[in-house]
């Protein structure tokens, strides 16, 4: 039963996760991401920092403290850096990334991905138009841009031959000279002529189009559950899951984080609940499936002394929201007794952390969290010092406890092989 059960799933999300795993494309969103997170969590920081010291409703209003308000600029100079300009980034990163896969040398194609995606942006608000709003015309453009600029590169009778006294960075430079004014020039006239007759440019209709539907579906309640019962089951399979959706659903939490900071800037209440923060507290809240509640439960209830051994030296990991030595460790991997509550656990409190937060009893973050980071610590810095977060990490840890503690009891009556005695 457990192998047709296996078989079944290997079917379905297998050639998803292959083709996740091996697009040249999906992997440049996933690594752009990636390396983009310091640079997000320093912007979210600056905001913070601006709102409790720097900002007149902040510690610069008390007396003594007011020359900190001169700081404030400052601060929001880093947010609009980082955060509102999040787009400009990615298109270079995806660019410099799609131009080592093809084995090209990757600064040129990178910046010519980068003009390209300025050309066609909105010319009369350019400044408000680099931020989040604008990721999947980054996306579109880094890689036609790439597929152009590389195909062009290729055609040996458009380079410009330079003698070979010429250093070579000069030589490239000039080889590259039409291939990029070709590519550049392409952006540029498409730009032009889907203006002229509509009186739009791209990436408002990309926005509104796709990128919005799109946010909607992953970054609502049900699209979220269905990410976290994809991620678990990939888990089980010996998948890391959450790295696998992460095509998928750091886009939608980076334009989450950029519309809550975009928010509070402005003095408003930040509404989108899925952020990385959300995901550190509800669904990866000491490792992927919770599973530091499943290694509390093993330590009061399992007989089995290998599982404890294990649960003991993987607290610290899990503390730290690392997973991987419980999971292969104890094993849950294909472990049938803890397939239940190992998808249920993180689905349920994923849920509970919804309605936690559109209730309007936890604030939802504006300030990026730090993966790795100990429990608690990383709640009470990304969730702003509330003490809501503090009493859902108590609440979550022990609906884990709850579920998983009837399988740790069935677990006491299998032989090693994991059957039932």
């Amino acid at each position: 039963m457990l192998e047709k059960f296996t078989n079944s799933l290997e079917k379905i999300l297998m050639p998803i996760t292959n083709y996740m795993n091996s697009n040249k494309y999906v992997l440049a969103i996933r690594d752009s991401f990636t390396i983009m997170m310091p640079v997000v969590i320093i912007g979210s920081f600056a905001l913070l920092f601006n709102i409790l010291l720097f900002s007149t409703s902040g510690l610069a209003q008390f007396k003594g403290f007011e020359w900190l308000s001169n700081y404030s600029s400052i601060m929001s100079t880093v947010v609009f850096a980082t955060i509102n300009c999040m787009s400009l980034w990615i298109v270079f990163l995806m660019g410099y990334s799609l131009a080592d896969k093809d084995g090209q040398s990757r600064l040129l194609p990178a910046l010519i991905a980068t003009v390209s995606f300025l050309v066609v942006s909105d010319q009369e608000n350019l400044l408000s138009n680099l931020g989040a709003t604008s990721l999947f015309l980054a996306f579109i453009v880094s890689i036609i841009s790439s597929i152009v600029f590389g195909k062009l590169s290729r055609i040996e009778k458009i380079k410009i031959k330079l003698p070979d006294s010429v250093p070579p960075m000069i030589s490239q430079s000039f080889n590259a000279l039409i291939p990029a004014w070709i590519t550049v020039t392409i952006f540029g006239i498409f730009s032009g002529v889907l203006f002229g007759t509509t009186g739009l440019y791209i990436n408002s209709i990309i926005y509104n189009i796709i990128q919005v539907p799109f946010n909607q579906i992953v970054g609502s309640q049900l699209g979220v559950s269905i990410i976290v019962v994809l991620s678990q089951l990939l888990w089980w399979m010996g998948i890391h899951g959450h790295m696998a959706m992460n095509v998928i659903a750091k886009p939608v939490r980076a334009a989450a984080i950029a519309a809550n900071i975009a928010a509070v800037s402005a003095g408003l209440v930040p509404k989108e609940f899925y952020t990385l923060a959300y995901v550190h507290l509800f669904t990866n809240l000491g490792g992927s499936g919770i599973v530091i509640s499943l290694a509390l439960s093993i330590l009061v209830f399992s007989k089995k002394k290998e599982y404890k051994d294990i649960t003991k030296v993987s607290m610290v990991p899990l503390i730290c929201g690392i997973s991987e030595p419980m999971v292969f460790g104890l094993p849950i991997m294909l472990n049938p007794i803890f397939l239940i509550p190992f998808v249920l656990v993180p689905l349920i409190t994923a849920n509970i952390g919804y309605y936690a937060i559109t209730s309007g009893f936890l604030t939802t973050s504006y300030v990026e969290s730090i993966a790795g980071m100990p429990m608690v610590l990383q709640q009470i810095l990304s969730f702003s010092g509330q003490w809501q977060a503090l009493l859902m990490i108590v609440i979550v840890i022990t609906i884990g406890f709850v579920i998983y503690t009837p399988f740790v009891l069935l677990s006491n009556k299998t032989n090693s092989e994991g059957s039932l005695e």
